[in-house]
């Protein structure tokens, strides 16, 4: 597993600061963390053509970091990394601390960092909040089982898993896990200390929000968005081809072996993270990330049970070996896309360059389907093409008002991957969209895979 964690860790480690961005949401959240650094709310007005609707935890911090070291996406990545260590660290920690078994501490580290790695490539470093939202809840998690029935902790919980949910509010798992196994334990002045402290910072965060960042918090956080089934369908094929193996192992295990230490509690961590992640994983743009909580459910159960096997002297082997073999038969899959990236790398970034560079010399705003290329060429944010086609797709924003602004060339320049216009159904774009695009616009500008189109004359 060391060797593997090493296999999945050199690639983010040295593209960190390359320019093309790894996915839709670096430069979606390099703009939200700007807005922090200009003062401006996050949730200052209506949600129109743009909106965020993600908590406002991270943006500051990475803010606040972006602007120490004068530059958002490459802070965001830093953090993400940091984070993904941090909550290998921790899943470590929870398997020593239930166990005692230090080889198997390390062992259940390297998995996860690995599995991680093998499972989501781009989110090993990359400018997005569900990492350090996923490292504060881990560390709830931590806390929680380091002693359950002392309130100390349980308040100590309940504030890890607010600042969790005020970075991504997708994060309920755990603190849902930890509520249901106080009530069912009956420890009930643990459970008013834990709900009571997290009632009481939810508030304080929600107070500094509106404080802070503007009055439509709430209208903004609970945009509802289109659900896919093929979303959901993919992305749930994609977690059980990777994670299916240790899931079953340590559910089989813990079944099989009642003494296994905080047994109930894992098997409400189990139900709990594959039951809202699966919830979650149909939600249109929902990526790979959603199903963080619900492999660390399963690394954690599936480690702490081989362990207790060691533990007790009983034939663990078997159980080891076909856990660590689905592990590390998925990790050459991403060694060899890491490898073909590292080689495309100096002309993706030569070409995102040009592509900046073009984007500064026109003049009016802009839309990118690649969100960085616009705020590194300091484009306002003007328009979002994924929530743009959501809300059209749900019905809350006509196309004709889209395609009037097109027609009017209201955007200077418009920059779509290549995909996108050869997609069935637009990419980010609808297809009404593109059709009133292209009889509107002309193409100035290929690179690798960026296409920029100016308005025809």
């Amino acid at each position: 597993m060391g060797v593997c964690a090493i296999a999945t860790a050199w690639f983010p480690l040295l593209s960190i600061t390359a320019l093309p961005s790894v996915n839709y949401n670096e430069g979606w959240n390099a703009y939200r963390q700007w807005m922090t650094v200009e003062h401006q709310p996050l949730y200052g007005s209506v949600p129109a053509l743009w909106t965020t609707n993600y908590p406002f935890l991270s943006f500051h911090i990475i803010g606040w970091l972006g602007a120490a070291r004068g530059h958002m996406v490459l802070a965001g990545r830093i953090v993400c990394f940091a984070s993904l260590v941090a909550v290998s660290v921790l899943v470590g920690g929870i398997v020593r601390g239930a166990t005692g078994a230090r080889a198997g501490a390390v062992y259940a580290g390297l998995y996860l960092f690995a599995g991680v790695g093998a499972f989501n490539g781009v989110g090993r470093a990359v400018n997005d909040p569900e990492l350090l939202g996923v490292a504060f809840a881990t560390f709830g998690l931590f806390a929680y089982l380091h002693a359950p029935r002392a309130r100390f902790w349980c308040a100590i919980a309940a504030v890890a898993f607010c600042l969790s949910l005020f970075t991504k509010h997708d994060l309920l798992a755990f603190p849902l896990s930890a509520g249901i196994h106080l009530l069912i334990t009956r420890n009930l002045r643990g459970l008013a200390v834990f709900v009571a402290a997290g009632a009481v910072v939810s508030c304080l965060f929600l107070a500094l929000s509106f404080h802070i960042d503007g009055p439509y918090f709430f209208a903004a956080l609970l945009q509802p968005r289109a659900y896919s089934l093929p979303n959901l369908r993919s992305g749930t094929l994609h977690y059980l081809l990777h994670f299916l193996v240790p899931m079953l192992v340590g559910a089989v295990l813990l079944w099989r072996n009642p003494s296994v230490p905080c047994r109930g509690f894992l098997f409400i961590l189990l139900a709990a993270a594959n039951i809202v992640s699966f919830g979650f994983a149909g939600g249109d743009g929902v990526a790979a990330n959603i199903f963080y909580p619900a492999l660390i459910a399963d690394v954690l159960t599936c480690a702490i049970a081989i362990c207790w096997l060691a533990r007790e002297g009983r034939q663990f082997q078997n159980a080891l070996l076909i856990t660590t073999c689905a592990g590390a038969l998925m990790v050459p899959f991403q060694l060899y896309t890491d490898i073909v990236a590292w080689q495309r790398l100096p002309a993706a970034a030569a070409t995102a360059q040009r592509a900046i560079a073009f984007l500064k010399s026109t003049n009016g705003p802009a839309i990118c389907e690649d969100l960085l290329l616009c705020y590194e060429a300091g484009k306002p944010m003007d328009y979002d093409p994924y929530y743009v086609k959501d809300q059209i797709l749900i019905g809350r924003v006509p196309e004709s008002a889209i395609q009037a602004l097109l027609m009017a060339h209201h955007y200077t320049a418009i920059q779509i991957d290549d995909k996108s216009l050869v997609h069935s159904n637009g990419g980010r774009f609808p297809s009404s969209f593109l059709v009133t695009f292209l009889r509107q616009y002309r193409p100035v500008f290929t690179g690798r895979t960026y296409i920029i189109f100016v308005p025809r004359t």
